[in-house]
């Protein structure tokens, strides 16, 4: 079943794993992008996260330790975008660009003493039978919790955002800051809320 000597199961399997930090980095910027707030830095938070993921599973030896230290990584990267753009109103694209290339700087100088080490595993989740069969089974059947977290996150991301009153309040700050300000919601504040979620 190999084409040219790949094995198209293995390599959507494996495509699937590799989109899960690309997926969670777009369902952050999504939440950002409906709040109004242009975050050209996604990319340097997103990799000041990995790198503090990294460290935090290596010294601790616990890959959900190392999830939540990344998440704090970034989160703390994301509030300094939010304070310079919402507080001191500096220019989202300047700001944006400048946390990337810091953050790729950070992460570079952070990681310099954890070169050729391997972080600890997350177990797969049992599925038993299903991960068996023949083609489907490898593809959707055999991978760790994070990739079923992260396809979970994007519904219920999905679902806030369209049918609960918060997407709503997030939609209307986005579309027109004035009108949901004039309703008396507090604009900076959903929008800094939205920033450190992405």
């Amino acid at each position: 079943m190999d084409i040219g000597g790949i094995n198209p199961v293995i390599l959507v399997a494996s495509l699937m794993v590799a989109a899960v930090p690309i997926m969670l980095a777009a369902l952050g910027e999504l939440v950002v992008e409906k709040s109004g707030v242009l975050n050209l830095g996604v990319e340097g938070m997103m990799i000041v996260g990995a790198i503090c993921g990294f460290m935090a599973a290596v010294g601790t030896g616990s890959p959900v330790l190392g999830f939540l230290a990344g998440a704090v990584g970034g989160a703390a990267l994301s509030l300094i975008f939010a304070f310079l753009t919402q507080v001191v109103l500096a220019n989202q694209v300047a700001t944006g660009l400048a946390l990337t290339m810091f953050g790729l700087g950070l992460s570079s100088l952070m990681g310099q003493g954890y070169n050729g080490i391997k972080p600890p595993l997350t177990g797969k989740v049992p599925f038993g039978p299903l991960s068996d069969i023949p083609v489907v089974g490898p593809i959707l059947f055999n991978h760790d919790w994070m990739v079923y977290a992260s396809i979970a996150l994007v519904a219920a991301v999905w679902w806030v955002l369209r049918s609960t009153r918060l997407g709503l309040i997030v939609r209307a700050v986005g579309e027109s800051h004035d009108a949901a300000h004039a309703l008396g919601y507090k604009v900076n504040r959903i929008r800094l809320a939205c920033i450190a979620f992405g």
